[in-house]
């Protein structure tokens, strides 16, 4: 008979067939009756049952009421008859969940907190999404400079702050400055009773019926006490700019302007007949500038000009000075002329004469030692002196802007020169060479050259040439250095066994080598590594930073190595039967070492043979016929196990062991021992077992040995004073 499976309401789930399981009716695996092997069904049921069928993903055949884990979300779920609702908290999601009234969700794009009442969803807040940014008021605490906490309230917009309402006016301490507040006009942040804006370019826009301030094009606050009036008299303590051409008109009718006309600056009447002067105090006031408009006359300092231009005192005159008349006389004891040239034997009109009308032309000093004179001579077409021509200090004679005499030398535009000698030269510029002592140098940005159009160029008496710079052309001459330093190094290498050589290690082995064979510091006879016999002078050189090697690496060990091929001796095996039963061969204790004698020893005690024993850690021995003396026993006859043994420093031939006896109480410490024997406690087994006792007729195995190399081309290069691992390069082998 089938079982009738009725769920908690009385409805019909499943008529479960018997010997079959039913996996469709529910998330349960329903088992019918007289199913084989329904235990591990039943226990997975029971998993699943603890586990709230926790998975990522919802069950498949959900019934009412059912729970589910969702890994997912990390949340218990209940079934609702339609789909998976939150059991309890708040979720956080993408998307808008299954709700009922009373369920919290936190939107997880825009970090904002929803509340179903049943009908519709609710924001609680904040106003804005993640998307928009902070938007909205923020009350906060500032502590001013005074250590009071003020309350302000912060407005910002999309995330950023446009202004603060304040209660009070204060400053806040530097700690807690509103940075979007400080300004050049407001380097403290201080904020003022109000609202605060950020900046100037937040403003509200509308019209105010009464403002106390207005802001400027730098960001200052100027107040209406700041501004001039136009309807009164008023008082500016900065510059007054007008920026127009029209310019500026005074005078009650009009009378003056002031204008800039034709890219110039006018002052003009505007009446007929009006004077104008400019008065200055000397204490007294006194006229300095006086035009007289019925008299078409200027006056300076005079305030009746009776002349065209009327001066009334000294007169400098910058420019040119042209004086009508036959006669001027200059009753003057020092008379100074600005011009820098002087024009003589030139009539008023413009004319002059020509070399002999100017013969005897020039400047004459009388004297009544006689007169001096520097004249013009048509006779020798020259000027002529009267007296000496002495030069200053660095002065000399050119011509043509050439320097052509010095006080001790001729110029450099002299080239006929009949000199046949000179004396000793102390330097010698020669075109754009000089030549100063030993040295040669050349003047410009060229590089110096030797030629020679038909020989070589020879360096007598086999004399070295040095403090050559580092080659980089491939016509440059190398020094020994270079040559000695930089030559490429290339070697082939067998690494076959170099455990350090690899990537990882830098190819450690390697450098290793390649520095024994080009050492980079270089050794000679005064170094650590002297050179022997013929050779005590020689010396290795070193290697300069840039030096490369490269190392062609075989490899037959770690890397690479052989391959044997395949032999069956499957046909060649002969058995022999023999007896399991093992036995060892005694050895002689040769001493005894216990641990009151070697506190390294611990608690056991150390066995020493005549005869390598081949013994292992743990084995079983039994030692007998010994005698201890000045003991705390007779002696250490008895089975005991092996502790250590086949130390490593007695390879190949072992004698020594340690077993299980604690010898390092007191009374062991003058103790000594007898010689006695030790053997490993036998082994018993069944007879007959079969072993292999020879191998035969081998002789017809065939075959090759591949050897399989590795190779690797590897390239080194000297940094900081070491051979140092550069790259693996590419190796490309034709087979």
């Amino acid at each position: 008979m089938s079982y009738r499976l009725n769920k908690t309401d009385g409805s019909l789930l499943v008529d479960l067939v018997d010997g079959q399981l039913d996996t469709t009716s529910s998330d349960l695996t329903l088992i019918g009756r007289n199913y084989s092997g329904f235990g591990e069904v039943l226990n997975e049921n029971f998993i699943q049952i603890l586990e709230n069928f926790a998975n990522a993903s919802a069950p498949i055949n959900p019934l009412r009421g059912q729970l589910w884990f969702d890994t997912a979300e990390n949340r218990l779920k209940v079934y609702n008859g339609t789909a998976f609702t939150s059991s309890g908290g708040t979720t956080v999601a993408e998307q808008q969940p299954n709700m009922v009234a009373g369920d919290l969700w936190i939107n997880s794009v825009t970090s904002q907190l929803y509340f179903y009442d049943g009908t519709r969803l609710q924001l609680v807040g904040p106003d804005y999404s993640t998307a928009q940014g902070t938007s909205g008021h923020q009350v906060a605490s500032v502590l001013d400079t005074q250590n009071i906490t003020q309350t302000v309230v912060k407005m910002f917009v999309g995330g950023n702050i446009v202004g603060v309402h304040s209660n009070a006016t204060f400053t806040p301490v530097a700690a807690q400055v509103i940075t979007d507040l400080v300004t050049t006009a407001n380097p403290t942040g201080t904020i003022v009773k109000g609202f605060n804006t950020v900046g100037t370019d937040y403003k509200y826009k509308g019209t105010a019926t009464i403002a106390e301030s207005l802001v400027d094009g730098n960001g200052f606050v100027r107040t209406a006490d700041q501004y001039l009036v136009s309807d009164s008299d008023d008082t500016t303590t900065g510059a007054l700019t007008i920026q127009n051409n029209a310019g500026l008109t005074l005078g009650l009718n009009q009378n003056t302007k002031l204008e800039f006309t034709n890219n110039a600056f006018t002052i003009a009447n505007q009446l007929s007949n009006q004077d104008v002067e400019i008065k200055v105090r000397t204490p007294a006031e006194i006229s300095a500038f006086k035009i007289d408009t019925s008299a078409s006359a200027v006056g300076i300092y005079k305030a009746t000009p009776t002349a065209t231009l009327h001066v009334g005192g000294n007169a400098i005159i910058d420019g040119n000075l042209t004086i009508g008349g036959t006669q001027t006389a200059v009753d003057t004891v020092t008379l100074r002329v600005e011009d820098k040239n002087i024009e003589l034997n030139l009539s008023s009109s413009g004319a002059t004469t020509n070399d002999a009308g100017a013969d005897g032309g020039g400047i004459t000093l009388k004297s009544t030692d006689g007169d001096k004179t520097f004249a013009w001579a048509d006779g020798t077409d020259a000027w002529t002196s009267s007296e000496y021509l002495d030069f200053a200090v660095g002065r000399g004679i050119k011509i043509n802007t050439n320097t052509v005499l010095t006080e001790t030398a001729l110029g450099g535009s002299v080239l006929g020169s009949s000199l046949t000698s000179v004396g000793t030269l102390v330097n010698l510029n020669v075109d754009d060479v000089n030549i100063n002592g030993s040295t040669i140098t050349s003047q410009n940005a060229q590089s110096l050259k030797l030629s020679s159009d038909t020989a070589a160029i020879e360096v007598l008496s086999s004399k070295r040439i040095t403090g050559v710079g580092t080659p980089i052309n491939a016509s440059d001459v190398a020094t020994k250095e270079y040559t000695d330093g930089s030559t490429i190094i290339s070697l082939q290498l067998d690494v076959s066994g170099f455990t350090q050589n690899t990537v990882g290690n830098n190819y450690l082995n390697t450098r290793e080598v390649l520095q024994s064979l080009y050492p980079v510091a270089g050794y000679g006879s005064g170094s650590a590594e002297p050179p022997l016999g013929v050779f005590v002078n020689s010396v290795i050189p070193a290697r300069s930073d840039g030096a490369l090697a490269r190392v062609l690496t075989v490899d037959y060990g770690v890397g690479g190595g052989f391959t044997i091929p395949t032999i069956d001796f499957s046909g060649l095996k002969n058995f022999t039967q023999v007896d399991q039963t093992i036995t060892v061969q005694q050895r002689t204790i040769q001493s005894v070492t216990f641990g009151a004698q070697d506190p390294n020893l611990g608690t056991t005690t150390k066995i020493t043979t005549t005869a390598s024993h081949f013994y292992e850690g743990a084995q079983q021995v039994v030692i007998t016929g010994t005698t201890v003396v000045n003991g705390v026993t007779a002696n250490i006859d008895g089975n005991y196990t092996i502790q250590a043994a086949e130390f490593p420093a007695e390879s190949p031939n072992f004698v020594s062991f340690t077993i299980n006896l604690d010898t390092s109480a007191a009374g062991w410490g003058g103790a000594t021992c007898t010689v006695g024997t030790v053997e490993r406690t036998p082994t018993v087994g069944a007879a007959n077992k079969q072993v292999i006792e020879e191998l035969s007729n081998a002789s017809n195995v065939t075959g090759s040995i591949t050897f399989a190399p590795t190779r690797k081309l590897l390239q080194f290069g000297v940094n900081g004073g070491a051979w140092t691992f550069d790259r693996e390069i590419t190796l490309t082998l034709t087979p």
